[in-house]
């Protein structure tokens, strides 16, 4: 027998909608992740939507699970958005040792496209959130790409710290040709010798519009003047630089990862919601 909805049977219905999806990179290898979409979006045009891009060693929830926290703000605030795991992470295919910064930037350009042709979505409108190698991935994109909005988190400006600090912190497998263990990851020479490839803030200096990075003041990884970096190079004359006090990298706090959410959600939704 059917019974009539209540109260909260109600609210479910207009909660906002959650997705798993696969799509293939250039190479046709299968990534994974998950679309958020607000409980309703415009019909003519669709919702606006944002992508996130994990870090180094992680996937499309990330540290304390705050790409799936910000994923879900952005939702109850009108706008859409896909994480996802790059190949060779998560739950996408391939082995981590095949992965390289090129490679991962050739997968977020297959993410982007494959999100901005999705139903109820507003390609025109569409931001970027990048974490640490994630975010020089979306400062590298965001002209090419022509998003409208950008946030960075804890990122990466300077590829070339990366490999150093990978070297000094990775260890050598024995019998291997070159493979490198990091945190149970198996890093390849390929990752190491080709990332300074990838040139972060020259991309950035094109890109016009608007950007807030966002940067732990005690980051154990990449220090703050990585953010100085990018906000010096970045073209946009709407760019704000925040330095979150204490915060480590990946901003293991709840008063930390708290202020990041609310501070990106504002300003997604300035720049892709309240804008026509």
């Amino acid at each position: 027998m059917l019974l009539p909805l209540g109260g909260e049977a109600r609210k479910v219905l207009h909660m906002p909608k959650e997705l798993l999806v696969e799509f293939q990179n250039r190479s046709g290898k299968w990534l994974r992740g998950m679309i958020h979409k607000p409980a309703v979006s415009p019909k003519r045009r669709g919702a606006p939507g944002v992508v996130f891009f994990h870090g180094f060693t992680g996937d499309r929830m990330e540290s304390h699970w705050l790409f799936v926290k910000c994923a879900r703000a952005l939702a109850l605030a009108g706008l859409a958005s896909l994480r996802f795991d790059f190949y060779g992470s998560g739950e996408s295919e391939g082995r981590f040792q095949e992965v390289t910064l090129q490679g991962e930037v050739s997968d977020a350009r297959a993410a982007i496209k494959y999100f901005g042709r999705q139903r109820g979505i507003d390609r025109k409108r569409l931001g970027l959130v990048g974490l640490s190698m994630g975010g020089a991935i979306a400062a590298t994109l965001a002209e090419e790409a022509r998003i409208r909005s950008l946030v960075l988190w804890a990122a990466l400006a300077h590829p070339s710290h990366l490999r150093k600090l990978a070297e000094r912190t990775t260890t050598p497998i024995p019998g291997s040709r070159g493979l490198r263990e990091y945190s149970a990851h198996v890093v390849s020479p390929a990752f190491l010798n080709n990332i300074e490839k990838v040139d972060p803030l020259k991309s950035i200096a094109k890109f016009k519009r608007p950007i807030l990075i966002i940067h732990p003041e005690k980051d154990e990884y990449l220090p703050v003047s990585h953010a100085k970096d990018y906000f010096r190079a970045a073209g946009s004359e709407a760019k704000e630089e925040v330095i979150i006090h204490g915060s480590d990298h990946t901003f293991t706090s709840f008063a930390w990862e708290i202020e990041v959410i609310e501070r990106t959600v504002n300003w997604h939704k300035k720049h892709l919601l309240d804008r026509v």
